[in-house]
C-alpha cells in the first residue's frame, strides 16, 4: 500500500521534471524519497509566460533505494499498463500556475508553483493520491498519507 503512494507521488512529480524527488510521509511517523532522471519534455517560455504540454516520467525508473518497495510501488501503479506519467498541459506566470497531470488513465489539475533558475525551472507541488484513486495504503499498521510533495527541475527554452 506505501508503495501505491510512492509511486503516484514520483509520477506526479516526474511530470515537471528532468529531475524529481517525490516525499512521501507515512503514519503513524516516518517518510521516504523516490527520484527519478527519466523525462521528457521541456518548459517553453513565451514572453512573462511558461508553458508545457507532454512531459512524461517513466514509472520503471522510480527509486526510493529499496528495491522491494520499489517494486511494489511499480506493481500499485501498475506500470506495465501505465508505462507513464503525463503532464498533459501547464501554463504559469508569476511564479504560480496550474497543470493537467495523467495518472494511471485519471487527469487531474494541480496548482503548482516556481522559480525560474537559469536555463531550468523549479517545481513545487503537492497531489492527492485519492483524486488519482489510491487510497487505503497501509503495510503492518503503517500507512501513507493523503498528500504528496514534489520538487521539480526542468529545462528552460
Amino acid at each position: 500500500m506505501r508503495f501505491l503512494v510512492i509511486a503516484l507521488l514520483l509520477l506526479s512529480s516526474s511530470l515537471f521534471a528532468k529531475s524529481m524527488v517525490a516525499k512521501v510521509n507515512l503514519n503513524p511517523m516516518g517518510s521516504f524519497e523516490v527520484k527519478t532522471k527519466r523525462i521528457r519534455g521541456n518548459v517553453i517560455k513565451k514572453g512573462d509566460t511558461l508553458q508545457a504540454t507532454s512531459i512524461e516520467v517513466s514509472v520503471k525508473t522510480f527509486d526510493s533505494d529499496n528495491e522491494t518497495r520499489d517494486g511494489h510501488l511499480k506493481d500499485k501503479l501498475e506500470v506495465k499498463k501505465f508505462p507513464n506519467i503525463v503532464v498533459e498541459k501547464a501554463i504559469a506566470k508569476g511564479g504560480k500556475g496550474q497543470a493537467i497531470i495523467k495518472m494511471r488513465n485519471i487527469s487531474q489539475k494541480v496548482p503548482f508553483t516556481y522559480k525560474e533558475a537559469g536555463n531550468e525551472v523549479q517545481v513545487n507541488f503537492s497531489i492527492s493520491l485519492k483524486s488519482f484513486g489510491i487510497t487505503g495504503i497501509n503495510y503492518m499498521g503503517v500507512g501513507v498519507q493523503d498528500e504528496v510533495k514534489i520538487a521539480a527541475s526542468i529545462p528552460l527554452k
